[in-house]
């Protein structure tokens, strides 16, 4: 339940930041230079957590693992910053939310867990509860259709990410979690920062713009510790659905708690069903 808990407080905090984040960026040279800070953040905050088990070692398997993560966590988090900066906010919300159908039928399709009627039911209402949380704003820039591309594939890259975490607590490296998430954001950093040196122009950068991709990695880097541990201890159809319904549960009272936003028909059904996904992953 703690990690549960730091989950998705953390993710909600991400959500919040990942906006500022896509807006700081003004090219090519600041968005790859945000991403490295960012990357860099959870690096740190990973190798912390690394050097306090005195897990150090990482074998074959989990470096492998780690490069194909790295691969994920870089297009997921990258295409979702771009996605935002050109896109409609909740439309790419919603579809970014809906890869966690991947993971959830990967434990079915790959593990042989179980599916149930009720994980079906549980799944679909998950989905509903996503619908509902999209919010039109006529302030907001509803961008082009290619934000479209960004946004599908940060999708399916989070989807991987899910499944990745589940195979890692899977096979007998399972005690090399932190390195392997270390290395996997430690290898996105030394990307990012390459393709931002790269760059043959580079804008002006104010460092107090740094503070949001700083929160963001932070966020990122302790939610993914806390989900691949999940992902190893609770069923795949139990974990990604209930999780994912937390954030967006979350995310929705702090917006009317703190932001004042007012309280549609909308939101109260999502709260209400919300609650009825919770019960149902509760009592099945």
């Amino acid at each position: 339940m703690g990690y549960l808990f730091f989950s998705v407080s953390l993710s909600v905090i991400r959500n919040f930041t990942s906006k500022k984040t896509s807006a700081a960026a003004e090219g090519k040279a600041s968005f790859f230079l945000y991403q490295s800070i960012l990357f860099f953040c959870a690096t740190v905050f990973l190798s912390g957590i690394t050097l306090m088990q005195g897990s150090l070692r990482a074998s074959g398997a989990t470096l492998l693992c780690a490069g194909i993560y790295a691969i994920l966590l870089f297009l997921s988090q990258g295409m979702l910053t771009v996605a935002l900066k050109y896109g409609n906010i909740s439309v790419c919300s919603v579809i970014y939310s809906f890869g966690f159908i991947l993971p959830t039928l990967s434990g079915t399709v790959f593990w042989g867990e179980p599916f149930t009627v009720w994980n079906f039911l549980g799944l679909l209402l998950v989905i509903a509860v996503i619908l509902l949380t999209e919010k039109q704003s006529r302030q907001e820039s509803k961008g082009t259709g290619r934000f479209l591309f960004f946004i599908t594939v940060a999708m399916f890259c989070s989807g991987g990410l899910g499944i990745m975490q589940k195979l890692q607590q899977s096979t007998c490296a399972i005690e090399e979690t932190p390195a392997f998430l270390t290395l996997s954001f430690l290898f996105a950093f030394i990307v990012s920062l390459i393709l931002y040196l790269l760059c043959p122009q580079k804008e002006k950068v104010h460092l107090k713009q740094a503070g949001a991709p700083c929160i963001t990695g932070l966020c990122f880097g302790g939610a993914n510790f806390c989900n691949t541990v999940l992902a190893g201890q609770m069923k795949s159809a139990v974990f990604f659905p209930l999780q994912n319904v937390l954030v967006i549960l979350l995310s929705t009272l702090v917006g009317v708690l703190l932001f004042r936003e007012r309280i549609t028909a909308k939101i109260s059904i999502s709260i209400f069903l919300s609650i009825c996904v919770i019960v149902l992953f509760w009592k099945f």
